[in-house]
């Protein structure tokens, strides 16, 4: 197998084994594979301050996770608009309050007919994200988030630092988060904040087995005179 492709496939293989896994260890609370679906539509697909074209797009995710490694793949389909989809697969580990984790996204559409397993520095359309995620938990409600797009379609290898907050509001949620480019051309052309505002979490169902929630967004790009209002509907497994 080419070197290229060793992610990737890698990736799959882990998700597959861990879902025939999680068959027949039941049994073994201490050594089943947990398995999680989501399925979300939002009006806009708004990431990290960059719009995406999809008006409205659809976002499932799937995901399996063991002791402290989680697999999974997650994606973004346009319903309408001239964006292309997405279809991302990442692999985190988490010690203590820090998540280690590497993405592979890849985006294509039919004026963007990309070959999936082109991973050509020149011509591919992936991009290898090296992320780290530190969480403060109940007690000290702030994350951060720091990433690095090291290798594919963006040749500044741009690095991304975002602060958010976190405050619950009776049964609700507000995120607020400020997004900054440290290096870079990826998110705006030069350094800057890129992507800051809000987030509305708000429980609208929940069943034995499924849980539903509304998200209303507020975000801006400084660097880009952008702002956005996005709403969607998460459908989840419990």
């Amino acid at each position: 197998m080419h070197t290229n492709n060793f992610l990737p496939a890698l990736i799959l293989t882990l998700f597959l084994f861990a879902g025939n896994f999680s068959l027949f260890g039941q049994q073994d609370t201490g050594s089943s594979v947990t398995i999680s679906a989501t399925a979300d539509i939002f009006s806009k697909y708004i990431w990290r301050g960059q719009d995406y074209g999809h008006t409205p797009s659809l976002q499932p995710g799937l995901s399996a996770s063991w002791h402290d490694f989680v697999i999974g793949a997650w994606g973004a389909f346009r319903l309408s608009g001239d964006g292309d989809d997405e279809l991302d697969f990442y692999i985190t580990k988490t010690v203590g309050p820090v998540s280690l984790s590497i993405w592979d996204y890849w985006s294509y559409s039919k004026s963007n007919p990309s070959k999936y397993f082109n991973y050509n520095t020149e011509t591919t359309s992936h991009l290898l994200e090296g992320q780290v995620l530190l969480s403060g938990g109940e007690k000290l409600p702030f994350n951060i988030l720091g990433s690095w797009l090291f290798y594919g379609a963006d040749p500044s290898k741009s690095i991304y630092v975002e602060l958010q907050y976190v405050q619950p509001i009776n049964n609700s949620q507000l995120t607020f988060f400020a997004g900054y480019q440290v290096k870079g051309n990826y998110y705006a052309p030069g350094r800057g904040f890129v992507n800051m505002g809000v987030t509305l979490i708000q429980p609208m169902a929940s069943a034995r087995k499924y849980s539903m929630d509304l998200l209303l967004s507020l975000i801006a790009n400084p660097e880009n005179k952008s702002v956005f209002f996005t709403v969607g509907l998460s459908l989840y497994n419990n």
